[in-house]
């Protein structure tokens, strides 16, 4: 029990800290004296933003699968929270990078219990700008997305839980603005559609290829990857070195 309120309130403090984080972004942009007319100097940048995210799909059901005597827990994951710290560069017709985000989703696992979860992933995203010649820069998103997800005593193997790590891949179609509010500073918000699949599952022994995995002991295979599609909303400073 211990435990559970300190995974509760882990995620709690984080929530709370992203949707300072981000409302504090939005106000400090709003509130500079200026935007940049002439628009923001290219180059490369570094950025930080904050993040939520839904989980649909296969995410919306806690469920169990199996491989002989190995049981894997897939659980129900509700909105999660975190941070994404990014590398890239900005050009004149658009911007590119390379980020890392973390978050610690809710999660309830087959039986009801709760579970610390966290999400990390690994992406590369683009974005195409609308108006070149502007401070405001609407822009479409495409990228590609390597996710991990841990899940605590999510396995259990000859009788012994441990924790598993769900492996995969997926993409990024989105939309959003970015706004120059300085010569080197740019502030990004906006939506995307992240689409999951994840494909290896981790957790004492072998790891194994979730298509081979079975609904119950002696059950069918499942005989496709887990799929879920998250709603991302997402604001951030980006600085221009």
């Amino acid at each position: 029990m211990p435990r559970s309120r300190k995974s509760r309130n882990g995620r709690g403090n984080t929530r709370n800290f992203v949707q300072r984080l981000g409302f504090l972004t939005f106000f400090l942009a709003i509130g500079h004296p200026f935007l940049s007319a002439a628009g923001a100097r290219t180059g490369f940048c570094f950025s930080f933003s904050a993040h939520s995210a839904d989980y649909r799909g296969d995410f919306r059901d806690a469920r169990i699968l199996w491989h002989f005597e190995k049981a894997f827990e897939f659980p129900r994951l509700a909105r999660g929270y975190g941070l994404a710290v990014s590398l890239g560069a900005k050009m004149d017709n658009g911007s590119w990078d390379v980020s890392y985000l973390r978050s610690m989703p809710a999660a309830v696992l087959y039986g009801g219990a709760s579970a610390a979860t966290v999400f990390q992933a690994l992406e590369v995203n683009g974005r195409s700008f609308l108006l070149r010649r502007s401070a405001v820069h609407p822009y479409f998103l495409g990228g590609i997305c390597l996710p991990v997800l841990h899940v605590s005593r999510g396995s259990q193997y000859q009788g012994r839980s441990q924790d598993a790590t769900y492996l995969g891949g997926g993409l990024n179609v989105g939309a959003g603005l970015s706004i120059d509010i300085g010569p080197s500073i740019v502030l990004n918000a906006g939506a995307a559609g992240r689409f999951l699949w994840f494909l290896y599952a981790f957790g004492g022994g072998k790891g194994r290829d979730i298509n081979y995995l079975t609904d119950g002991p002696a059950g069918p295979r499942l005989g496709r990857p887990i799929r879920t599609t998250s709603l991302v909303l997402s604001v951030g400073l980006g600085f221009i070195l």
